[in-house]
């Protein structure tokens, strides 16, 4: 029974000292200012976002593109502590600029001379150019006229090129899919219009060491100006690949 009420006794004091036990603060429990101490330096979530917005800038640069643009910051790392010694940050971006979409842009920071963190900074890019929008819908295979359409600054997606800026570029063109009204005009789509039937009858032309050699033949199928097609020799009966000249003309594809 002695034993057995020491043991209570001992638990029971045990517990109550546990309870008692006053808490460390978390400086002295690490040794007062350990942080500051070992992390001296920082880098400001600001200054993460300037080097980005830099990089962004002269990505533009670099590839021509003097469009307006707006770079706007959807997210930015937060501070970063480091040891003590000599700085560098290397930005780079992984991927290429993305119009109308957010861009990650990778910041690298090394620590005299060894990696020791990567910070990420997010920035949406939006570019505007003047390009042609579609004034009322436009439908397939109907030629596009400058009354079809209007210029006006929009946001793009695209680079430089990708779209029409001048009713000049229309050429009496013709969509490859319905257009909606309000939609910008991409070169993508629009062609060339049917100016070849199929089984209409077309002048062959073909060239053998030099001598060029025209013959009646037939269209087997629709042509544009500049497409290939295939045509059959109207004398021969001989199944031909020739590329479109114009209404009346294919010149025959040598070897076809």
């Amino acid at each position: 029974m002695k034993k057995i009420a020491a043991a209570i006794l001992f638990v029971l004091w045990s517990g109550f000292f546990c309870l008692f036990l006053p808490v460390q603060p978390a400086e002295a429990a690490y040794g007062g200012g350990l942080m500051e101490e070992r992390f001296p330096q920082s880098v400001a979530s600001d200054y993460f976002a300037q080097l980005a917005r830099e990089k962004l800038e002269s990505e533009l640069a670099r590839t021509g593109d003097t469009r307006r643009h707006t770079l706007d910051l959807v997210r930015a790392p937060m501070e970063m502590r480091l040891p003590p010694g000599a700085l560098i940050c290397e930005v780079e971006l992984p991927q290429p600029v993305r119009y109308g979409g957010v861009t990650p842009v990778y910041i690298r920071v090394f620590v005299d001379g060894a990696f020791y963190r990567r910070a990420i900074c997010y920035y949406r890019v939006t570019v505007y150019e003047n390009i042609l929008v579609a004034v009322h819908d436009l439908m397939i295979e109907k030629p596009v006229a400058a009354a079809d359409v209007r210029v006006e600054e929009r946001s793009v997606t695209g680079n430089a090129g990708q779209y029409l800026t001048s009713p000049e570029e229309l050429m009496g063109r013709v969509p490859v899919r319905m257009i909606r009204a309000g939609s910008p005009l991409g070169k993508d789509m629009l062609q060339n219009p049917v100016i070849i039937e199929s089984g209409a009858p077309v002048t062959l032309l073909a060239s053998f060491n030099g001598v060029e050699v025209k013959t009646d033949g037939v269209a087997l199928q629709k042509g544009r100006k500049g497409a290939v097609i295939r045509v059959r020799n109207a004398r021969s009966g001989k199944m031909l690949r020739g590329r479109v000249v114009d209404a009346a003309t294919v010149e025959i594809l040598n070897g076809k």
